[in-house]
């Protein structure tokens, strides 16, 4: 029989034309379709109608090839996302996005609370209320996206991750979207920004604030996100795992150096002409080169960073121009109240050193995705992926994991992935019985303890990428790195995620930082709000599971989709 190819319509996709035929006619009459803001309660109150209504229930997918296939960090766009295109966007041009109107890759500017039961409270969305603020005078600033569902296809030569704004046989809510009592978020929030204090010691997320070091470690994420109260918590391995998720549908790469991150930038330079209340440092011209426009320094009597010294003049300045004074030297014009540097003399002297962004550095991106300055180099820079700012150029730690850090023999050691469900019972010094143990970091030899580790595939573990293999490289493989020393330094470690600005080629989405205690706090080490706090372990897939081939992409009833 001969088979007329034109008239042929794969079941999944006639079943998907069919949902976007239904959602358009019934939105006619479906409030909603828009969404809605009480006025009196201060809030959006058909959040999570506004998504359902929304659905298409297009399947999305990127293949990871195995090491064993290609060493190459290239995957392939699948299903739904097959020719799509996103490039990256800066201050001055917006790039083109095909993923801007679909609704499973929304990423709406919000202010939100999260209440104590962890269910979300949007109060303002951008470009549809004029309450919305990003400076925090209406509350923290978050993404809020829609609630999605994964799948993972494994076989011996790829790794394929699917996501859907639909429930798919086979399909499971993506980390953070349950609450405690097993049902879903009305939709998914994550932090725009990293955290800064405010005047009582909360932790924020607002545009124009300094990282903060003090919520930078376990620590201090358990004791300062309970300011705030019970819904909220430090970064969690859900928020992590959205981002590595998307990093990879749009840009079909593991190697974040696609968009960048401010993962090699230290310049350091000593002021060579003091002034008096002055509005800028004088260095040499040669030095001057090195420092960006928009760069964030701190002027003062000690070169080393995590010393007080280091800003004793000024913290966290940004460059706001290039004044040249003569041939030897120029002036770096910064912004805030005017300072006083000395003269060179002997041992006394004040250096201007490179710092971590203040947040806000990618509000002016003409796009959901890119970098503030395409003249710059991309490794200088913080970026924006779905609208949340990353890699500003700090360490930004999980609160919901730990890490143990396992010394095997005098020449062998590996690292155990630890995680609480409930971030309301994570630990400051010991993995409890509220932990579970989702899977292991590859195994480190006396060799390279303590040094880079390159990952070369991923695997998926309760939602959460693993590294699988080592012996890739910042162009092979995961391209970024696992780093930690089992043999000479076992214990319970920090779960660290992105990089620091000097650290290099091993930063990026897919590295962990897994050195440092808990209680370790450094300059280079931030945080993150999560209002993705508790979650259950018994709905997610276990690790088996999802290795496992799941069934036909059939819907399920309307009933079971929309509970």
């Amino acid at each position: 029989m001969t088979v007329d190819t034109k008239k042929v319509v794969r079941v999944d996709g006639l079943a998907r034309a069919i949902t976007a035929s239904l959602n358009a006619t019934i939105g006619k009459a479906d409030t909603g379709r828009a969404l809605t803001r009480d006025d009196t309660k201060g809030e959006y109150t058909n959040i999570a109608e506004y998504w359902k209504a929304h659905r298409t229930g297009a399947v999305y997918g990127v293949q990871k090839p195995k090491w064993s296939a290609t060493n190459s960090p290239a995957c392939v766009k699948t299903r739904d996302n097959t020719g799509l295109v996103i490039e990256k966007s800066t201050n001055t041009t917006a790039g083109r996005d095909d993923y801007r109107a679909l609704n499973a890759f929304q990423c709406m500017n919000v202010n939100a609370t999260v209440g104590d039961d962890g269910k979300p409270h949007v109060t303002a969305i951008e470009g549809h209320d004029q309450h919305y603020d990003r400076h925090g005078r209406n509350g923290l600033v978050w993404i809020m996206t829609p609630p999605l569902y994964y799948s993972i296809r494994e076989t011996s030569t790829s790794l394929e991750i699917l996501i859907s704004d639909s429930k798919w046989t086979g399909f499971s809510p993506m980390p953070g979207l349950l609450l405690p009592d097993g049902t879903e978020r009305s939709c998914m929030l994550h932090a725009k920004y990293m955290a800064g204090l405010d005047a009582n010691g909360k932790p924020t997320s607002w545009s124009g604030i300094q990282p903060s070091r003090d919520f930078g470690c376990q620590n201090d994420y358990i004791d300062r996100a309970a300011k705030l109260g019970k819904g909220y918590s430090g970064l969690t391995s859900a928020d992590v795992a959205y981002i590595q998720i998307m990093l990879m549908m749009k840009y079909g790469t593991t190697n974040s150096d696609v968009l960048g991150g401010m993962f090699q930038h230290t310049k350091q330079a000593t002021v060579t002409k003091g002034e008096s209340n002055a509005h800028r440092v004088i260095v040499k011209t040669t030095d001057a080169a090195g420092f960006d426009i928009d760069n964030y320094v701190n002027v003062g009597t000690d070169g080393e960073r995590n010393n007080t010294g280091n800003h004793s003049v000024a913290e966290c300045r940004r460059i706001i121009g290039k004044t040249v004074i003569d041939a030897a030297n120029t002036a770096l014009d910064l912004d805030g109240d005017a300072i006083t540097t000395i003269n060179p003399t002997g041992n006394l002297k004040d250096y201007v050193s490179v710092m971590p962004y203040k947040t806000g550095a990618t509000d002016r991106i003409l796009g959901t995705d890119g970098i503030p300055h395409g003249e710059l180099s991309i490794m200088h820079q913080p970026v924006k992926l779905q609208n949340i700012e990353l890699f500003n150029g700090m360490y930004e730690g999980e609160q919901d994991t730990l890490i143990k850090a396992v010394k095997d023999s005098d020449t062998a050691g590996h690292c155990e992935l630890w995680k609480t469900y409930d971030t309301t019972k994570a630990n400051k010094t010991a993995i409890t019985a509220d932990y579970t143990h989702i899977g292991d970091f590859p195994a480190f030899t006396d060799k390279p303890s303590g040094q880079w580790l390159y990952g070369q595939d991923i695997s998926i573990a309760a939602g959460i990428p693993l590294p699988v293999g080592t012996g890739a490289s910042s162009a092979t493989g995961l391209c970024d790195a696992f780093g930690c020393d089992p043999v000479k330094q076992p214990g319970i470690k920090m779960h660290r995620r992105f990089g620091g600005l000097g650290d290099g080629a091993p930063c990026g989405a897919f590295c962990s930082n897994l050195r440092n205690d808990p209680a370790n706090r450094r300059w280079n080490n931030g945080g993150r709000q999560s209002g993705n706090k508790q979650h259950i372990a018994s709905q997610l897939p276990s690790a088996a599971r999802e290795r496992a081939s799941h069934g036909n992409l059939s819907r399920k009833s309307n009933q079971a989709r929309d509970r």
